[in-house]
């Protein structure tokens, strides 16, 4: 029986674990992002993500055109930060809404157009 030298175990990501943050200038808790999608229209990649409003934090919508960077760093079972991705937006939307007729929570909807040429991907070896 041969011996197994090579071997490297595997973890697969999971789509609950991760964190979303802007520049230094618009500070989002981490913990406010509920979601993310990122998928392509045509030619252009877009970012869609989403926030809950709390007592403690509301979004400043002034604060939309001061987002210059994103980025998304994914975590291992133990909350390890192990890659991710970090972009600059060349187009942004963000939308919320409150209606006495609805008791739901306040949520701030955000879509990028990404700039694909300012993509950084992230690991070990890099900054994360």
């Amino acid at each position: 029986m041969s011996k197994i030298t090579d071997f490297t175990p595997v973890e697969p990501l999971k789509s609950n674990r991760f964190l979303i943050k802007f520049n230094d200038e618009v500070k989002v808790p981490e913990y406010l992002f509920r979601s993310f999608k990122i998928y392509n229209e045509g030619k252009d990649l877009i970012f869609r993500t989403k926030i809950f409003q709390t007592v403690d934090y509301s979004f400043n919508p002034s604060d939309l055109f001061k987002i210059t960077d994103v980025t998304i760093q994914y975590l291992d079972p133990i909350g390890e930060v192990v890659n991710g991705l970090k972009f600059k937006p060349k187009g942004s939307n963000m939308k919320y809404k409150n209606d006495y007729g609805d008791d739901g929570l306040s949520i701030v909807k955000f879509q990028f157009i990404v700039d694909s040429d300012s993509i950084t991907l992230l690991n070990k070896n890099t900054e994360l």
